[in-house]
């Protein structure tokens, strides 16, 4: 088997372990791949979607061996979520006015639609009955004097009609109920910094939000207590935030994105105080030609191994012993990562025309 070199990043203390190269799968894979996840009887999921704000994408279960294509369903755009026991799940739909608005309810049973609501990404559920996403935004207008807030929110006025207790008075982060339609509001959104990614603590009691200039908050779930905020960048450059996720193992919380001091937070999910902070594309610097680094995925195992994908086809690990490495696969953007269900490997996708494959020895 052909070994990959990986190099230490950080701390500096031994050299890196090899990993096997990624093999690449799925062959027809249709870029951008936007989510992964593993069903319990094996099969994967994949919610492939064309970069462009008008075309629709397509999730496909895929299977077997050769993970040949399954089913397909079209119509959907990404992110996902999966249910915990694997009956449903969320995805984006139709954009309204350029921008989200709207989710398709799947039932993976059938893999047909069989709810739109007007709630919006990012999605995280609390049990099979529950989810949290984000009731859409006002409208906005660009004048003279810059942006200004519409009277109306931005979603389709025939489907908040239709489902009005999803349409909160004020735009925010809501839980829920699939059974009854409804909805009680957990953290108001900002007009020009919503929400943009969600996480739940192990117990589902404490949801996790950042948005895109990095505001992080900390929610309780059972009564909408904000527990902590970190507040929003000033400016682009002092970092923005594409994807977080958190370690239940060490209850960390880490978010990957862009931005010239720093592109990387880690944070301790209790507090929200700052544990760390680097750049991706400083400590890689060298490694690979072309773009300079970002993270665009970040995704981690039971026992608290990390994987950042990036944008120029970096993989990098933060070990459970501390360690970060980095190690090449492919040569474009990782915007989706899923551990096999025995942890045994990961699968990587996103620009590519394909899945990778990469086997994950004991460290």
């Amino acid at each position: 088997m052909r070994m990959i070199d990986s190099v230490e990043l950080h701390p500096q203390r031994a050299p890196a372990p090899p990993r096997a190269a990624s093999t690449p799968i799925a062959k027809d894979t249709v870029p951008y791949v936007e989510f992964l996840a593993f069903e319990p009887r094996g099969s994967l999921l994949v919610i492939e979607a064309p970069n462009l704000a008008s075309q629709l994408g397509r999730l496909v279960r895929r299977s077997g061996p050769r993970f040949d294509v399954e089913a397909e369903l079209t119509g959907l755009r990404g992110p996902g979520a999966r249910s915990p026991g694997g009956r449903w799940l969320l995805t984006g739909g139709a954009l309204f006015s350029g921008q989200a608005a709207c989710c398709q309810v799947i039932d993976l049973h059938t893999f047909q639609v069989v709810h739109t609501l007007p709630v919006m990404r990012p999605f995280v559920w609390v049990d099979d009955a529950h989810f949290i996403a984000q009731s859409p935004n006002w409208r906005t207008a660009v004048t003279e004097g810059g942006v200004t807030r519409a009277e109306t929110r931005r979603v389709d006025p025939a489907l908040a009609a239709a489902l009005p207790g999803l349409v909160t008075p004020e735009p925010s982060m809501v839980l829920v109920s699939l059974a009854s339609l409804d909805c009680r509001p957990l953290l108001p959104s900002l007009l020009l910094d919503e929400e943009t990614c969600a996480v739940l603590s192990s117990d589902k009691d404490i949801l996790y939000t950042a948005t895109s200039f990095s505001r992080v908050s900390a929610v309780s779930v059972s009564d909408g207590q904000v527990l902590w905020q970190r507040p929003p960048s000033r400016l682009v450059t002092e970092g923005t935030v594409y994807a977080m996720a958190l370690d239940s193992s060490t209850n960390r919380l880490v978010t990957v994105g862009g931005g010239v001091e720093h592109d990387t937070l880690v944070l301790d999910a209790r507090s929200g105080d700052e544990l760390s902070r680097h750049s991706l594309e400083k400590l890689t610097r060298g490694m690979t030609p072309g773009p300079s680094t970002r993270g665009d995925a970040v995704h981690f195992r039971e026992d608290g191994l990390g994987v950042i994908g990036t944008n120029n086809g970096l993989v990098i690990e933060l070990g459970t012993d501390g360690r970060w490495c980095a190690f090449k696969a492919g040569n474009r953007s990782h915007r989706a990562i899923a551990f096999s269900p025995d942890g045994a490997s990961m699968i990587l996708g996103g620009a590519e025309k394909n899945l990778r494959v990469v086997p994950l020895t004991t460290r």
